[in-house]
């Protein structure tokens, strides 16, 4: 089913992530170069679930969606236009990390000699939370009684700072291709590696399936057009911290579902 057609411009979604004070300025700048490829309206969604429901109804054409979010949109006709590219890799993984000093491993889980307390940063965060549950359960440990609690902390960094003050024992982060040290870097030293997920593929611009096949082929040339410029593209990488951008073959996104 198409969009209203008294619809002209497109409406572009915005994730929770990129709706706090440090990136507004530079939002504003992509919102400005959005406008030059046909797009009226940039929206913040303050979940992740808002933005889903919105993509989902049409409310918005397009948006910059997480991972879980894109296999969702997949699933139901929903098309890729872009996929995010970081370290020359279109996919992380998530790593289960503890205190440098803690002596307990993955193996240790579940057996009642420690209950560890986990931060975890949502509960709709690919690499914060679905994998590597998704992982534990693989290797048999029981997500629902191993721990003492579990608690969300709302980003990465703040799991990794509940870790440090001793506010909890486990988290999972995500990680690029060179793995927990070269994506952490300074903050490396201090995290011991317990053990790493299987992949996901990397956050990209997803369209609505309530887009006509007409108006998501130019929605998508005006975005093609946008990144082929040099200085758009550098607002446009800047925007979603990545390097560069692929187009992923259809259905890339929809195995995650099985898979968390």
């Amino acid at each position: 089913m198409g969009e209203p057609s008294d619809r002209t411009g497109f409406t572009f979604g915005l994730p929770p992530s990129l709706g706090t004070a440090p990136v507004w300025a530079l939002a504003r700048e992509f919102a400005d170069l959005l406008y030059t490829a046909g797009f009226q309206m940039v929206v913040p969604f303050k979940t992740y679930k808002a933005l889903q429901t919105a993509i989902l109804g049409g409310e918005v054409d397009a948006a910059w969606g997480p991972p879980l979010t894109c296999a969702r949109i997949e699933s139901v006709g929903g098309r890729m236009a872009l996929r995010a590219i970081r370290g020359g890799a279109t996919t992380y993984r998530s790593a289960l990390v503890s205190r440098a000093q803690d002596t307990f491993d993955i193996s240790s889980l579940g057996t009642g000699v420690f209950r560890p307390r986990v931060a975890w940063v949502d509960e709709s965060s690919v690499g914060g939370y679905l994998m590597p549950r998704a992982y534990l359960r693989s290797v048999g440990v029981d997500v629902e009684t191993a721990f003492l609690n579990q608690r969300m902390f709302g980003s990465y960094a703040a799991c990794i700072d509940a870790i440090l003050d001793f506010d909890a024992d486990l988290t999972a982060l995500f990680v690029g291709p060179g793995g927990l040290k070269e994506t952490w870097r300074v903050r490396a030293p201090r995290l011991k590696l317990l053990a790493y997920t299987e992949e996901s593929p990397n956050d990209g611009v997803v369209l609505s399936p309530k887009l006509a096949p007409d108006r998501a082929d130019s929605l998508v040339a005006g975005l093609q057009k946008l990144i082929a410029d040099p200085r758009s593209n550098a607002t446009f990488t800047s925007m979603f911290n990545v390097e560069g951008f692929d187009v992923p073959p259809p259905g890339t996104y929809i195995p995650l579902l099985s898979a968390i």
